[in-house]
């Protein structure tokens, strides 16, 4: 499975459109895009008690919604600059939750969908799963459009003559707007549709329309179209007042702490299952992954360490100490592949979190 990958294509849908729309896309939105582009589908794989199915593009959607609510609240975050200390840059807390929850969500399932890209056509399996029960190899896709294949018939000139009158029309729709090009594009999907169900794909020359049609649905117009939409939402309807806090942050604290004292003792159970049971696991992904139970073992090590300090730093907190506070911050955003510890962090770098701890100094 490609990892940096899913970063690269990411980076290749958004570097364009940054550069386009600079002053009109939110920066905050691209980053929700881009982290569930590559992490989002695949969190089922690292809590072993969300079923399987919802690594699909309509599971997703469900394992969205709490995902989401996370994002929207880090969108109320920057990072920029530092003017102090060791390190370039600093997160900083604007005190103003700029992606809505429904923005936020909009902008993790078009991340979600346009993961779904990578992995049927670069996983040998080559599927696109809508849902376990909906599973589509690339090669049943391309046969939807019959055995005809790149084939001279009469027929094709009904084909040729909806080409080129959308082509012609998109120099009148394209002026218009969005609404006249969205109504040619209906139309002549759905009239190519039909023509090819009543009559023929050899209309187009037996191409493979279908699987074109279906495809681009999915990847490109599914997760762009929720994007825009998004963006074009936060930038008609800016958020111009500043979060309320519900809870005493003096009381979050802890609940925070606690939550990411339990997240580092899970990773310190898991390391050390790791290393203690080597040989099980590599017997068990043997037919997914070649590994040896040295190497099985060093990553556990590895990971091990980072859970430790997690757990060292998480028991800090309850002392408000400054140090285990930094501490924290590194290590949950390292685990962002899990989504939730992100939140952590930036919890510990708002405004009032941090002078909680400047007190105690």
């Amino acid at each position: 499975m490609p990892t940096f990958g899913h970063v690269f294509y990411g980076l290749c849908l958004l570097i364009p459109i940054l550069y386009f729309a600079k002053d009109k896309f939110n920066y905050k939105l691209a980053f929700i895009f881009l982290a569930n582009n590559i992490y989002g589908p695949d969190i089922v794989f690292l809590f072993s008690f969300i079923p399987m199915p919802f690594h699909s593009m309509l599971g997703f959607l469900i394992i969205a919604v709490p995902l989401s609510m996370v994002y929207s609240y880090c969108s109320r975050f920057s990072m920029q600059k530092s003017e102090e200390g060791w390190f370039p840059l600093t997160l900083v807390d604007n005190g103003i939750r700029d992606v809505n929850w429904k923005n936020a969500y909009l902008a993790t399932a078009a991340g979600g969908f346009s993961h779904f890209f990578i992995d049927q056509f670069y996983h040998w399996e080559r599927e696109m799963t809508l849902w376990p029960t909906l599973i589509f190899t690339h090669n049943e896709m391309l046969g939807w459009s019959g055995l005809a294949y790149h084939t001279m018939n009469p027929i094709m000139v009904i084909g040729e003559a909806i080409v080129v009158i959308v082509i012609l029309l998109s120099l009148y729709t394209f002026r218009e707007g969005t609404k006249e090009t969205i109504k040619v594009f209906l139309v002549a999907t759905a009239l190519s549709l039909l023509l090819m169900i009543l009559i023929s794909t050899e209309i187009y020359g037996g191409e493979r329309e279908y699987a074109v049609i279906v495809g681009s649905t999915f990847y490109t117009l599914i997760p762009l179209g929720l994007l825009f939409y998004a963006a074009r939402d936060i930038l008609d309807h800016p958020r111009t007042t500043p979060d309320e806090p519900k809870i005493n942050r003096k009381t979050l604290l802890n609940i925070v702490a606690l939550i990411s004292l339990l997240l580092g003792i899970f990773m310190t159970m898991y390391a050390l299952l790791v290393i203690f049971m080597a040989d099980t696991i590599v017997s068990l992904i043997g037919g997914l992954a070649v590994a040896t139970p040295a190497q099985i073992q060093g990553l556990g090590y590895y990971y091990g360490t980072i859970a430790i300090i997690l757990l060292v730093g998480s028991i800090g907190l309850f002392f408000k100490n400054k140090t285990c506070r930094y501490l924290v911050i590194m290590t949950s955003l390292y685990f962002l592949i899990f989504g939730f510890p992100i939140a952590i962090a930036f919890f510990l770098c708002e405004k009032e979190v941090k002078k909680l701890f400047e007190k105690e100094q």
